[in-house]
């Protein structure tokens, strides 16, 4: 993931927690280089048009994720643990590459502390139309590609960053479905019902260049 890595600890609750919009303007830390703050429901309406994606994330117990992000204009609901990156996530990067098994796109969500904290690939079988939309009408910052000595290393770096590491990463081939009530949105995990050899192959790759587990 990013060169910062942090392992955070978040404490269990009976009730959902809710992450606001503005929390992250008070974390130190935070990138001043930022021009604003995702609206998490827009994204999260995009998310749901992609169709199958790679997700990679931290590990989390059943009962200690955030369950919830208060948005400008609703609240988003979140269904699995998996997504606990929507709820203390404050920005979302654009980023690409060109690897030896061909180039590649994805989002780092990103907490105050400037690690990130998740991933999101894109595979064959998304509509690669609709991720060049979100990205404009989410104005997500593109980040300039990374330099190839830093690719070939970067396999290296997980390796080292799981160990110290106390919860492990891990990665699901997902689609992200959206269910739209009056001044509320729920955020879903799935796995996608079909999904092409190919797309299985290069998410294959994605973990193992990563040196995660692949669930599911």
């Amino acid at each position: 993931m990013n060169d910062s890595v942090r392992d955070d600890g978040m404490p269990g609750h009976a009730e959902p927690e809710v992450s606001s919009d503005s929390d992250w303007r008070s974390g130190e830390g935070a990138r001043d280089r930022l021009p604003g703050s995702i609206d998490w429901c827009r994204l999260a309406d995009w998310l749901a048009r992609l169709g199958p994606v790679l997700w990679l994330h931290r590990a989390s117990d059943d009962g200690i994720f955030p369950r919830a992000r208060l948005c400008a204009h609703g609240v988003l609901l979140l269904d699995h643990p998996a997504l606990a990156a929507f709820a203390t996530s404050v920005t979302v990067e654009a980023h690409g590459a060109v690897t030896l098994h061909g180039p590649r796109e994805w989002l780092e969500f990103v907490d105050a502390q400037s690690a990130c904290i998740a991933r999101l690939y894109l595979l064959p079988d998304a509509d690669y139309l609709a991720w060049d939309a979100m990205l404009g009408d989410c104005a997500i910052v593109r980040v300039a590609p990374d330099k190839s000595s830093r690719w070939r290393a970067h396999a290296a770096f997980m390796r080292c960053a799981c160990r110290r590491m106390r919860g492990s990463w891990q990665a699901r081939i997902v689609r992200l479905p959206l269910m739209r009530l009056p001044c509320l949105q729920v955020c879903g995990l799935r796995t996608p019902t079909e999904l092409s050899v190919l797309g299985r192959q290069i998410a294959a790759t994605i973990v193992r260049d990563e040196n995660i587990s692949l669930q599911g």
